[in-house]
């Protein structure tokens, strides 16, 4: 997909890179906010500025395992880092080890010590480590020795790395809201982690961007009030390319967002009620403040924020639809209770 404007996060993440490693950093934003192809272009473009980047999407695999864990994260060889062979193109790397890692033989400690001596290897031969991990949450139901919950051992380590040592970057990519939150809270990170938010393009960029593409005027002004991610801009373009109008291609997409928001409400009868009173809230405003949620509908907010119908902003304290065209199938939605 064609990269669209994002020149002020590219250069927030350029600069944050080369910085020195002081807190882990979580890019978060809704789903397809453009979050992964903003940092695979800082990626592209600091490939030749001494710093190493190791990368890891965890979107690629089912939720791993013990044993997938190791796979996905080390490679069998007799140097400290490798290029990673899933992502070759990008000149990025994973940690090498001298033989194939067994959980059953290797303690967390272990695992660890193999992780800092591939930083520590960049960092002799004057490179800078940069860690990136896409939905690094995936992680989050692994247990090691003595059932060590994996991701926490994991956040532990990376404080090391960053804040205490100052060695290597740290950098997680989520959309996963109700992950931040957690993090947000856990005592662990206090002090250590900061937040970068990718949302929505601005409307002024959607404007350029169709205007370049041969967009008429009359077409961009109906769009503009419609779009808000990357991925429905592409949408859009290709769709013109095969004959469907401006009008009939977001019509079709509030229509399916629509459809999937009466499904949801109907296999879930029990919270129906509450699912309403918290959509109800989005009738007038895109944007509410989490204390206008009352307690009693707090835990079908979540549900709704879990299924990617809501995006909750945790750092500025907003709940909102995860774009544009979901907000209009909210307010277009007419269920009886």
């Amino acid at each position: 997909m064609k990269f669209y404007n994002r020149e002020e996060e590219v250069r927030y993440l350029k600069t944050y890179c080369q910085l020195e490693p002081n807190s882990i950093l979580f890019v978060y934003g809704p789903k397809s906010s453009g979050k992964t192809t903003v940092m695979l272009k800082v990626i592209e473009e600091l490939r030749n500025k001494d710093i190493v980047f190791f990368y890891y999407d965890l979107r690629k695999y089912a939720t791993p395992t013990k044993e997938e864990f190791f796979k996905i994260f080390f490679e069998r060889s007799d140097k400290k880092y490798v290029p990673n062979k899933l992502e070759f193109n990008l000149g990025v790397f994973k940690f090498g080890v001298e033989r194939e890692l067994n959980f059953k033989e290797f303690s967390l400690n272990d695992v660890f010590a193999k992780i800092n001596e591939s930083i520590n290897e960049v960092i002799k031969e004057g490179k800078k480590p940069v860690l990136v991990i896409d939905e690094l949450q995936k992680l989050k139901n692994i247990y090691f020795n003595g059932e060590k919950s994996l991701l926490n051992e994991l956040f532990n380590l990376f404080v090391h790395l960053t804040k205490v040592r100052h060695s290597c970057h740290v950098i997680c990519l989520t959309s996963d809201t109700l992950f931040i939150e957690e993090i947000y809270q856990n005592s662990t990170l206090e002090n250590a982690s900061e937040y970068y938010l990718i949302d929505w393009l601005e409307k002024e960029d959607i404007k350029k961007i169709l205007k370049e593409e041969n967009f008429s005027e009359k077409e961009i002004d109906y769009a503009i009030n419609y779009l808000s991610l990357p991925y429905e801009i592409t949408e859009l373009i290709n769709n013109k390319k095969l004959g469907l109008t401006v009008e009939e291609t977001i019509k079709k997409w509030i229509n399916i967002e629509r459809d999937k928001l009466i499904y949801l409400l109907k296999t879930n009868r029990e919270r129906k009620e509450n699912l309403l009173r918290v959509l109800n809230k989005f009738k007038n405003s895109i944007e509410v403040n989490i204390d206008n949620f009352e307690d009693e509908i707090f835990e079908d907010t979540k549900f709704l924020i879990k299924n990617e119908i809501l995006f909750y902003d945790i750092i500025n304290g907003i709940i909102k639809p995860t774009s544009i065209k979901k907000w209009y199938s909210i307010r277009n939605l007419d269920i009886k209770r």
